[in-house]
């Protein structure tokens, strides 16, 4: 089995996983984002959080430049 990949500290990452706060709203929270794979194809996503009620489902979008 492969050994999981970990991020260094500082590395900006390519995506912010996003999710409903519940599966009827339309409120989003930030749960986690994701960052190049550093063996190929792929993205390492780390989650940080689970919304109440969460369905599996969210989405990755491009991280607003600061």
């Amino acid at each position: 089995m492969a050994k999981a990949q970990t991020t260094p500290k500082g590395n900006r990452p390519v995506y912010i996983a996003r999710a409903k706060q519940t599966p009827d709203s339309d409120m989003m929270v930030t749960i986690g984002a994701a960052w190049p794979f550093n063996e190929g194809d792929g993205l390492v996503v780390k989650l940080q959080l689970l919304p109440t009620q969460f369905d599996g489902s969210f989405i990755l979008l491009p991280p607003k430049d600061d």
